[in-house]
């Protein structure tokens, strides 16, 4: 055999060693693989499985994120309404803020002038006051003295009447004086005077002692106080009472109806109304 042949034999014998060592490993690696494909195929089962269960729960979520996102779009909408309303409501009570503001400010000025106008008003209703205190205490004074002098001038009137009651009775007398001598010397017989001798007049007490006459109030009308004390006391028509409580002036009474026990009067001078018990007087 040759040396060619020999060789030819030991490389064909070496491949086969090879092939055979290929094939074993071969179908080693299979098993292998088909092992590794099963486990492979088994957790791509169960992945699809868990992906279809990511899937389901992931659309769920997406539903309810998109029912949600829905929802907010609705209450976003309805915040943006009415946030365009409380826009238009704030624009409007700016409006009327500015407005009212005005207006204050306005009145604000006229309530200075006002309030001016009443301090001169207070002052000068003050001052008019004091005059006016000023004038009613004279218009008293001037009253009492009136009262006074009207009393004087009573007095002086009754005595005139009583000096003039004596005049006409000295005349009286006189003539028929003069009568009696005429007749004496044969004359003309003697007349009898027109006016019969009287007493000689005087003042009536109640003239003379009106400024001490002193009563109480016993009712009060819309328009006449009535007093207690009537012409048995000496009061008359026209005769003026002070009316007072304690040391206070009320007003003056001029009487204008009288009875025995009571009279009645008009009212002068008020500063006050006058109540029942309060006293009267024609003297302060």
């Amino acid at each position: 055999m040759s040396t060619l042949t020999k060789i030819l034999a030991v490389l064909l014998s070496l491949f086969s060693i090879f092939l055979c060592g290929m094939m074993v490993t071969f179908v080693g690696s299979t098993k292998n693989f088909k092992g590794l494909y099963e486990e492979q195929r088994n957790l791509a089962q169960y992945a699809q499985a868990e992906l279809a269960e990511r899937d389901k729960q992931f659309n769920a979520q997406l539903q309810k994120f998109k029912e949600m996102e829905s929802r907010l779009l609705d209450e976003i909408a309805t915040l943006e309404t009415e946030k365009n309303t409380l826009v238009a409501d704030l624009r409007q009570v700016e409006r009327l803020s500015a407005q009212y503001q005005s207006q204050a400010d306005s009145w604000k000025g006229v309530m200075t002038g006002f309030e001016q106008s009443v301090r001169n008003l207070q002052a000068s209703l003050q001052q008019t006051q004091q005059q006016l205190d000023s004038t009613r205490a004279q218009s008293i004074k001037d009253q009492k003295e009136l009262n006074q002098i009207t009393a004087d001038l009573y007095a002086r009137i009754v005595q005139l009447r009583a000096m003039e009651a004596e005049r006409r009775r000295l005349l009286e007398q006189k003539t028929e004086l003069e009568q009696q001598i005429l007749a004496l010397s044969g004359g003309v017989s003697r007349v009898e005077p027109v006016t019969p001798t009287t007493e000689t007049a005087r003042p009536a007490a109640s003239l003379t002692t009106a400024s001490d006459i002193k009563g109480m109030v016993k009712d009060v009308d819309e328009s006449l106080v009535h007093l207690s004390v009537g012409s048995a006391d000496g009061v008359r028509e026209n005769m003026v009472f002070h009316i007072t409580r304690g040391s206070q002036f009320l007003c003056d009474v001029v009487i204008t109806h009288v009875d025995i026990d009571q009279s009645a009067g008009v009212m002068q001078l008020v500063q006050q109304r006058p109540r029942v018990g309060d006293t009267a007087g024609t003297q302060l």
